[in-house]
């Protein structure tokens, strides 16, 4: 049996100041195009199980623009599909605090072949297909419900909102899922949704990871595709689909201005967004070691222009400051980003060469984990 798995498409997320002609914010409309390229890519593959495990929506009550559409876009996905199975599960994103304020996903029940679930761990069937879903209002539950397929059925699958442990490095401890719990063989398919970068963690089981960006920092995933999961129940084999996006996130080398001149620095911000081509795209610059004095001295045109040219331009600049232990205990001043021992290993890790055969996200987690441990 084929599956496909999504998850996180955050629709009505909203970012930085652009309105489309019709008033609406771009990056809205950004991530709803992305979600109907996702479903698009979906339905060529003719899967017979579709699963979208989690935040489908980026708030628990979203625009009339996302939801609108939103419903459009599946019924016409399930119209093609003709009512094949669509399984839903609630994000934490999309959950309300209370339950008695009712789960936008209740709506979408009423197309066919379509069923969610979002209040606690609950089954959904569909003939011979056994779907196990737990949303993240019922992550707490785990502790006290038997996890486990039901062999009665042909196909069991489990679908999951929240972080494993060991996935993320910085989901606290008491937060995270334990893998034991989850990660079992004897599932045909574990579908995870929360974090948004694509990640098998076992032959049956993955993290299909966003189909936009929209995390709280984009930049740390910036080099990862965007897409969607197909798994073939039979081969237990994991195929992921990337999507074409409406725009490029570009994180430009950093520069490190301790010994440039101002006319240096300012020829370099010019000419990496040249080089790099901002036009349309969601861009950060970093000037690192920025004496004090420099700071107005920045070319206000060249910046005017490349914030008028990009979705998005951030100038993110660090003072400079004297390595010495002094100066270290130094307070910094108002406005200025301290870069923490994480960040700086993120921001050597990435620069640094590497064999085509490393992978770098692997590397920069571990070390990450290593400046976690006592």
């Amino acid at each position: 049996m084929k599956i496909v798995h999504l998850s996180d498409t955050h629709l009505g997320f909203r970012a930085y100041s652009r309105l489309t002609e019709r008033g609406i914010n771009q990056r809205e409309v950004d991530v709803r195009v992305a979600f109907q390229r996702a479903l698009r890519k979906a339905a060529k593959l003719q899967p017979d199980l579709v699963l979208i495990a989690g935040d489908m929506f980026h708030t628990a009550r979203p625009s009339n623009y996302s939801l609108i559409r939103a419903y459009r876009d599946l019924m016409d996905f399930q119209k093609i599909r003709e009512g094949r199975p669509l399984a839903i599960v609630a994000g934490n994103h999309e959950t309300p605090r209370t339950t008695g304020s009712g789960c936008v996903l209740s709506l979408f029940e009423n197309i066919s072949g379509t069923r969610c679930v979002y209040n606690q761990i609950d089954a959904v069937t569909f003939e011979d297909i056994h779907v196990l879903c737990v949303p993240s209002r019922g992550v707490e539950e785990l502790g006290t419900t038997l996890i486990e397929p039901r062999p009665e059925f042909k196909v069991n699958v489990l679908m999951l909102h929240g972080m494993l442990e060991g996935v993320a490095a910085f989901t606290e401890s008491s937060e995270a899922i334990s893998k034991s719990q989850i990660l079992r063989s004897d599932w045909d398919y574990i579908a995870l949704g929360d974090y948004h970068i694509h990640q098998i963690l076992a032959d049956n089981a993955c993290y299909s990871g966003s189909t936009e960006f929209t995390s709280t920092n984009i930049w740390e995933e910036r080099e990862t595709e965007k897409g969607i999961v197909e798994y073939d129940t039979e081969t237990r084999q994991i195929l992921f689909h990337p999507i074409q996006l409406a725009r490029r996130v570009i994180d430009l080398k950093p520069i490190h201005a301790a010994e440039l001149t101002l006319q240096e620095i300012n020829d370099l911000i010019a000419q990496q967004a040249e080089e790099a081509g901002v036009d349309d795209a969601i861009v950060r610059q970093r000037v690192y070691d920025l004496r004090h004095e420099m700071r107005s001295g920045l070319d206000a045109a060249v910046l005017r222009d490349l914030r008028s040219r990009a979705l998005h331009y951030q100038l993110t600049l660090q003072a400079y400051r004297a390595r010495s232990a002094a100066m270290a205990e130094a307070s910094s001043m108002p406005g200025e980003e301290r870069l923490t021992l994480e960040e700086e290993w993120r921001q050597f890790a990435q620069g640094y060469d590497l064999p085509k055969e490393f992978d770098r996200e692997q590397l920069i987690q571990q070390g990450l984990e290593y400046l976690k441990s006592p």
